[in-house]
C-alpha cells in the first residue's frame, strides 16, 4: 500500500509539473511584413499555441491607415508525434487578416490580444511602412513598357523572356557597415541579392573578390529573406554571404565585384491558347555584377607610443606573476592575459625584460578569439617560461600594452604591476676534474655550468662491425625502383583525371544522371513531407535539367518540341520521348491543381523509368 500511495504521488507531481509547463509555454504572436507597397495586398496573422478560452477571445487591433480587405480567416492544427514511445502534441491557431494600405508613410499595427485559460496575453505592436512606388514607376515606366510591348511582338518565347526583365528588377550589391576606417579596425560586408522577379531558380556560378589588403573571414549565414526600399521600390531581398574584413594597408582600397549566374523562372505570353489561358513558364539565364566598393583607411594620428605595435579596438590586461620565491636552476613562468574587442589576432605579444642571469623560453600563446558579424572578440594569453640560473633578488619591469582606442580616438597603455622575484642557491657547486674544461657564464661573479643538458653524437660506431650498410644494399635500390615505378604510374593516372576534368561540358554530359538523381531524391523527400508544391517543383528541375546537362542545351533555350527533336536524333523511341514530355506537363499541371500522393508516386515513378532507358539507349 505504501508502494502504491508512493507512485500515485509520484504521478500526481508530474500532472502538476506537465500542466505547469504548458501553461507557461503559451504564445501569442503577430507577423507582417514591415515594408510594403502603397497598392500591395499584404496579410497580418495572428497565432497562439494552445486552445483559446472561446471563439470569440480575439481582440483586434483597429489597423488604422489600413483597410481590411478579407479576414479573419482562421485556420487550425494540431501535429500529434510519437517519439520513443513518447506523445508530443502541438497546437497552433492561426487568425490571418488581408489588408491594403490607404496612404504611404509610417504606420503601427497595435496589440491584438486573447484570453487562453482566463489569462490574457497580447502580441507586440508592428511598425510598418508604406512606400508609393509610383515616383520611381514613372522613371523606369517608359523602359518597362518597351520592354513589355517588345516581348509581346517578339516571336520567340525565348527572347520576349530575356526582355520581359528590366536591368533594375534583379541586382546585386554590397552593403558595407563602414567605408572610412583605421588600419586593424573590423568592417562587416554583406552581399545582398535584390529582386522583383522572384527568387532565382538556379544558380550557375557564384565567385566573390578575393579581398586584396583585407584580412578576410566568411561569417555563416542562413537564408535570411526580407524587403527593403532602393530608389523608392520594394525589392525581395537575400543575404548570400557576409565576411568580416580587416584592412592591412592605409590609402584606398577597391573591393573588386562579386558575380552571380542566375536562371530565372518568368510566366509569358504564349500563343498555344490551350497551356494555362495562354500562359507559360520560360528560363532566363541572367550575369549579375555587383557594383566594385571602395574603402578609404585612415592612418593613425601622430604621437604613438613605443609600445604601440598596430593594436585597435578596447582592450584590458592582466598578468600572473610567479612566486615570490625560487631555487636556482628551475623553471617558473610569467603569463599576460589581453582580452577585449578589435583586431585581437593581429596583436602582438608585450615585451618582458628579465635580467641577464635569466634563460627565457619561447612565448606560449593560447588564442580564445571569436569572430562574428560584430567583429573579433575574446582573449589571448601570453606566457613566458624561464630558468633562474643564479641566487639573488630581481626586479621585473612592468609590461606595456598600447592600442588605439576608436571609441576615443586616442591612444592608450595597459601595463602590468612590477615584481621582485627571490632566487635561493640549490646548493650545487661547480668542481675541478673532469668537468673543468667546459665552458661557464658569469654572471655577477657567479659561475655555472650550462651545457650540462647536452650530450655529442657519436659517428664512429657506424657500422662498426663491418656489414653492409642499408643505403647500399639491395632492398635499398629495390625500394627505390618501386617508389620511382609508383611515381610514374600515379602521375599518367592524374594527368589524365586532369584532361577529363578539364572538358566541363563531358563532365557535366557524364554527371546528369547523377544530378538528375540527386534531384529526384529531393522531389521524393518532399513527396513523403506532403509537399506537393516542392515535390513538382523539384520534379521539373530534374527532368529540365537532365537534358539540359545531357545534351549540352541551357534550359533557357528549352521546349518540350527540343526535347522530342533531341531524342528522336539520339535514337530514344517515340513513345519514350513523349512520355518524358507527358512526365513535364503534369508536373506542370499539379502545381496548380490538387493531387494526392498516389499521383505524386506515379510520376516519381514514371521518371524513374524514362531517364533510365534514355540513359541505357544514349550511352550505346
Amino acid at each position: 500500500m505504501k508502494r502504491i500511495f508512493i507512485f500515485r504521488l509520484t504521478l500526481l507531481f508530474v500532472a502538476l509539473f506537465t500542466s505547469v509547463q504548458l501553461w507557461a509555454q503559451v504564445t501569442f504572436k503577430a507577423e507582417a511584413p514591415l515594408l510594403v507597397g502603397l497598392n500591395e495586398r499584404f496579410q497580418v496573422k495572428f497565432s497562439v499555441n494552445k486552445e483559446p478560452d472561446s471563439d470569440n477571445s480575439l481582440e483586434c487591433p483597429s489597423f488604422e491607415g489600413f483597410s481590411v480587405i478579407a479576414g479573419p480567416g482562421i485556420a487550425t492544427g494540431m501535429d500529434i508525434q510519437w517519439i520513443n514511445g513518447h506523445q508530443t502534441s502541438n497546437y497552433s491557431r492561426t487568425y490571418t487578416f488581408v489588408l491594403m494600405p490607404q496612404a504611404a508613410g509610417k504606420f503601427t499595427i497595435g496589440s491584438a490580444s486573447i484570453t487562453v485559460d482566463g489569462k490574457t496575453y497580447k502580441t507586440k505592436q508592428i511598425p510598418i511602412e508604406v512606400i508609393d512606388e509610383n515616383a520611381a514607376s514613372q522613371q523606369v515606366g517608359s523602359s518597362v513598357s518597351d520592354a513589355k510591348s517588345s516581348s509581346q511582338k517578339s516571336k520567340e518565347p525565348a527572347k520576349a523572356a530575356e526582355q520581359a526583365v528590366a536591368s533594375n528588377d534583379i541586382f546585386l550589391m554590397f552593403n558595407v557597415s563602414k567605408k572610412e576606417v583605421y588600419k586593424g579596425e573590423a568592417i562587416r560586408i554583406t552581399l545582398m541579392l535584390y529582386t522583383r522577379v522572384g527568387p532565382p531558380a538556379d544558380i550557375n556560378s557564384f565567385s566573390m573578390p578575393k579581398f586584396n589588403d583585407f584580412w578576410a573571414q566568411e561569417m555563416p549565414t542562413r537564408n535570411d529573406h526580407s524587403r527593403a526600399e532602393y530608389k523608392g521600390r520594394i525589392y525581395e531581398t537575400y543575404k548570400l554571404t557576409e565576411y568580416v574584413i580587416v584592412p592591412q594597408r592605409t590609402g584606398a582600397i577597391t573591393i573588386s565585384p562579386a558575380e552571380l549566374s542566375a536562371v530565372l523562372r518568368l510566366e509569358t505570353q504564349s500563343d498555344d491558347r490551350n497551356i494555362y489561358y495562354g500562359r507559360q513558364e520560360r528560363y532566363v539565364t541572367r550575369t549579375l555584377h555587383s557594383a566594385p566598393v571602395t574603402i578609404n583607411v585612415k592612418e593613425f594620428p601622430a604621437n604613438a607610443p613605443s609600445t604601440f605595435n598596430g593594436a585597435v579596438g578596447s582592450f584590458s590586461m592582466t598578468s600572473k606573476a610567479p612566486e615570490a620565491a625560487m631555487s636556482a636552476n628551475s623553471s617558473n613562468e610569467i603569463s599576460v592575459t589581453i582580452s577585449g574587442s578589435g583586431n585581437l589576432k593581429f596583436v602582438t605579444a608585450p615585451k618582458l625584460t628579465l635580467p641577464d642571469s635569466f634563460e627565457v623560453y619561447d612565448t606560449k600563446v593560447v588564442d580564445n578569439v571569436r569572430t562574428s558579424a560584430a567583429g573579433t572578440s575574446g582573449s589571448i594569453t601570453y606566457t613566458y617560461p624561464f630558468v633562474a640560473r643564479t641566487a639573488g633578488e630581481y626586479r621585473v619591469e612592468p609590461m606595456v600594452f598600447s592600442y588605439f582606442d576608436l571609441a576615443s580616438q586616442q591612444y592608450k597603455s595597459l601595463s602590468t604591476e612590477p615584481f621582485v622575484i627571490t632566487v635561493t642557491d640549490d646548493g650545487v657547486v661547480s668542481t675541478g676534474g673532469a668537468d673543468s674544461s667546459r665552458p661557464y657564464a658569469d654572471y655577477g661573479g657567479r659561475m655555472k655550468q650550462l651545457d650540462r643538458d647536452i650530450r655529442f653524437i657519436h659517428t664512429d660506431k657506424l657500422a662498426a662491425d663491418g656489414s653492409l650498410l642499408f643505403v647500399l644494399s639491395p632492398i635499398y635500390w629495390l625500394t627505390i625502383v618501386v617508389i620511382v615505378a609508383l611515381f610514374i604510374v600515379t602521375y599518367h593516372i592524374m594527368r589524365k583525371r586532369i584532361r577529363q576534368n578539364r572538358n566541363v561540358v563531358a563532365r557535366r554530359m557524364r554527371q546528369a544522371d547523377k544530378v538528375a538523381v540527386q534531384r529526384l531524391r529531393l522531389a521524393e523527400r518532399s513527396m513523403h513531407e506532403g509537399n506537393r508544391h516542392a515535390f513538382y517543383e523539384e520534379m521539373l528541375r530534374a527532368m529540365w535539367g537532365y537534358i539540359s546537362d545531357k545534351f549540352n542545351i541551357p534550359v533557357s533555350n528549352l521546349t518540350k518540341e527540343t526535347i522530342r527533336e533531341e531524342l528522336y536524333r539520339r535514337g530514344v523511341s517515340a513513345s519514350d520521348a513523349e512520355q518524358f514530355c507527358q512526365i513535364i506537363s503534369r508536373s506542370d499541371e499539379a502545381q496548380y491543381a490538387p493531387s494526392t500522393e498516389s499521383d505524386m508516386g506515379e510520376v516519381y515513378a514514371d521518371a524513374i523509368a524514362v531517364i533510365s532507358k534514355i540513359e541505357s539507349i544514349v550511352k550505346r
